[in-house]
């Protein structure tokens, strides 16, 4: 009985070593994304990303002073997300939940020239 108990144990362990191994390389196929920097005061990323679906995190960042606003946009048109900020602002990040699978691109602009914008997931 203590063989099989010690054969259970190294099975066990075995197998919660090779499920420890594969979820960091599983998430690391579906995680994604793109920044752009521009000298000027609006940014887009280009060419547009392939989001696989879920939530979308944006990244963005303008500077100088005055109203600024960052957008998500599908590749063949449309608003999927979008917030206004202060051009005053450091970086901040803003979440888009259940955002279906295609290809889309974000904008930012406001402020004085350099700007930022991202989107991960």
């Amino acid at each position: 009985m203590y063989r099989s108990t010690r054969r259970a144990v190294v099975v066990g362990a075995i197998a919660a070593s090779a499920l420890a191994l594969a979820a960091p390389a599983a998430l690391a196929t579906v995680q994604g994304g793109i920044s752009t920097t521009c000298q000027i005061n609006t940014c887009q990323n280009d060419p547009p990303v392939w989001f696989p679906g879920g939530t979308l995190s944006v990244d963005a960042d303008v500077h100088g002073s005055g109203p600024a606003q960052w957008v998500v946009r599908r590749d063949n048109g449309g608003t999927i997300c979008q917030s206004g900020f202060a051009a005053e602002d450091p970086p901040r990040s803003w979440v888009c939940t259940n955002v279906s699978a295609q290809w889309l691109y974000g904008i930012v602009s406001g402020g004085a020239p350099t700007s930022n914008i991202g989107v991960r997931w």
